[in-house]
């Protein structure tokens, strides 16, 4: 079934290739006119960075338009992409590998999974209002803490962070589910709840904390490890570029991944990497998270395999290794 949906994919795009007649060798117009780009609800930080790699590309690329559209949240852009409904996707390191292998919330592999560009960190930690008097993570004891049901590393940062400190999940606080970030960000705001387990950063957060601050409650470096032993996530501090939150304070992260399908003609996927790489400077000016998608952090030693058009470009400019060959070749099995 896998194949058969993204067969149709591959279809779609042949009978744009022939009724365009176009190529995307050099600057020439690309091979479809548009693509889908799943990501986030709006207002969260992974919404924010497809509607800046969305305008871009569709204002320098020579004629592909990419249109953007919030999902539920990151747990379904894989099936999204499987179905046809997207071609573009930005999911965390971790939730593309789980999907990849087919793990934890995913009931089999989703070998079709191709990256076209690694970029900046996804930030998550557990948040409370400064009014709420909250300062710590032991401090959550007895509280309402949300989290959403579409985002199981969400869920997961929440359980072993409560963990590290010795706190139980089903014993020590009251979980209360949302259907997403934004809305657990819009309950703590509400009064809802007393915290909430999610990605930091994004428009919503800095609306609610406009109203009454954000506080992210520190998750002390030392305890890093005990959450590693479930999640593939590094010890970070929280950047001066991040909406609605203080910086410097500790906390966790894994690496964002601009994602497509593995049936994406290698002119597209060429062309939208070239695109975001060569435009960089124009692009870090449509917002400030935009940083940290440096070219220079665009290949990464990854659990997933990159895309063929992507990885022609990357040679073409340097930054792709010998290593990385052989990383790309153990994960495709070859």
């Amino acid at each position: 079934m896998t194949k058969k949906r993204v067969g149709k994919g591959t279809m779609s795009v042949m009978i744009a290739l022939l009724l365009l007649g176009l190529t995307v060798s050099g600057q020439a117009a690309p091979a479809v006119k548009s693509i889908n780009y799943i990501t986030n609800p709006a207002g969260m930080g992974n919404y924010t960075v497809a509607v800046a790699q969305g305008q871009l590309i569709s204002k320098r690329s020579g004629g592909l338009q990419v249109i953007v559209q919030p999902s539920q949240g990151p747990r379904v852009i894989p099936y999204l992409l499987e179905s046809g409904d997207g071609q573009l996707g930005i999911l965390s390191s971790s939730g593309t590998n789980w999907a990849y292998v087919g793990v934890h919330e995913y009931d089999r592999p989703y070998k079709f999974l191709r990256v076209l560009q690694a970029g900046s960190d996804n930030y998550f930690g557990i948040v409370s209002l400064q009014k709420n008097g909250i300062k710590s993570i032991p401090e959550l004891k007895g509280k309402r803490v949300n989290y959403s049901v579409t985002s199981l590393l969400t869920e997961f940062v929440m359980e072993t962070e409560l963990e590290a400190y010795g706190l139980n999940r089903d014993k020590d606080i009251s979980a209360l589910k949302t259907e997403n970030n934004t809305a657990s960000i819009d309950h703590l705001g509400q009064g809802r709840s007393d915290a909430a387990a999610c990605g930091l950063g994004g428009s919503k957060m800095a609306e609610v904390s406009a109203k009454s601050k954000i506080i992210v409650l520190p998750f002390a470096p030392e305890k890093l490890p005990f959450v590693q032993k479930k999640l593939a996530v590094f010890a970070t501090v929280t950047p001066s570029n991040l909406s609605g939150v203080d910086p410097g304070i500790p906390a966790i992260a894994t690496p964002n991944l601009l994602i497509t399908r593995a049936d994406l003609t290698d002119d597209i996927a060429y062309l939208v990497v070239k695109t975001l790489i060569e435009n960089y400077n124009e692009l870090k000016t449509i917002n400030a998270v935009m940083a940290d998608w440096k070219p220079e952090v665009a290949v990464r030693e990854l659990t997933v395999p990159y895309h063929p058009g992507a990885i022609k470009y990357y040679k073409e400019k340097g930054l792709w290794s010998a290593k990385m060959d052989q990383l790309q070749q153990q994960l495709l099995g070859k």
